[in-house]
């Protein structure tokens, strides 16, 4: 009996020194996720601190940008009008010098009486008679200084000083989109000189063909088919006819019939039989036998 209750007391005192380290664990434990806790409030409240701080940093960053950026807008558009202004002005210059050259050559070549002559002329020199009156009294040095003074209107300068990376890439873009605009417009504007070179020749030597028959009974063959230069200018000559209205036909036949043509063309001829008749009629028998 004795030694059952010494184990139960030992027992008991174990279950004791247990249960007081369980709590003595729990405390710490406790205290530890306590200060952890405490810590991470701390993080998140300056975690919120520095959020508040680059949003205030943020506002007053864009802020100055949007000051920076009226400024910058209010200086190109006083560049844009000075430099407007300063084109106005030399186009008007130009117009008012290409004015006055235009009425002392006019004064200095006036026509007596008729002032063209229709004659055969070479390519060379029928392209010299379509070029203006006005183009032909100047000079060269004065067609060169008109040239310059448009190439200096239109030649814009290039400032790229003080331009950030941004600004040059879309002054580079700008400057692309410009090019392909002025290689149409010379691609349009050439087109069109040609076309002009040729209505001129070609109404010049209508204008020949028809003075050609003047004085004389024969007549000269107008063409009654379509004509685009009658139905743009009312007052061109009619078109002449130069050649045959039959020479010209397309022959629509397949490749098959054309083949067939040429070989039955091509066949030979097989000669002529020839019948004689003789006064009696075996004699005729045996002379086409032999």
């Amino acid at each position: 009996m004795l030694f059952g209750g010494e184990a139960k007391k030992a027992m008991e005192e174990a279950n004791k020194a247990r249960l007081a380290r369980q709590a003595e664990d729990l405390k710490e434990y406790q205290e530890s996720r306590v200060e952890a806790k405490q810590k991470e409030d701390d993080e998140i409240r300056q975690l919120r601190e520095r959020r508040i701080q680059r949003q205030k940093e943020r506002e007053e960053e864009e802020k100055r940008l949007a000051e920076m950026r009226v400024v910058e807008e209010a200086k190109r558009r006083t560049e844009e009008a000075e430099r407007k202004k300063k084109k106005d002005e030399e186009e008007a210059k130009a117009k008012e010098d290409r004015e006055r050259k235009r009425r002392e050559a006019e004064e200095r070549m006036k026509p007596k009486g008729r002032n063209f002559k229709i004659s055969k002329k070479s390519d060379s020199e029928k392209l010299d008679s379509i070029m203006s009156k006005e183009e032909l009294q100047k000079s060269k040095e004065q067609l060169e200084e008109e040239k310059q003074a448009i190439l200096a209107q239109r030649i814009q300068p290039l400032v790229l000083d003080g331009l950030a990376a941004d600004k040059l890439i879309e002054k580079s873009k700008e400057l692309h989109d410009h090019i392909k605009r002025l290689e149409g417009d010379k691609y349009d504007l050439e087109d069109r000189f040609k076309r002009q070179q040729y209505d001129m020749i070609e109404l010049a030597e209508r204008a020949r063909q028809m003075n050609k028959g003047k004085g004389k009974r024969a007549t000269v063959q107008v063409d009654e088919s379509f004509d685009r230069l009658s139905d743009k200018f009312g007052s061109a000559p009619p078109k002449i006819q130069l050649c045959s209205k039959y020479e010209r036909h397309t022959d629509h036949r397949s490749y098959k019939q054309r083949i067939d043509l040429f070989e039955e063309l091509g066949k030979e001829v097989p000669p002529p039989v020839l019948n004689r008749v003789g006064d009696d009629g075996e004699e005729g028998a045996a002379e086409e036998e032999e």
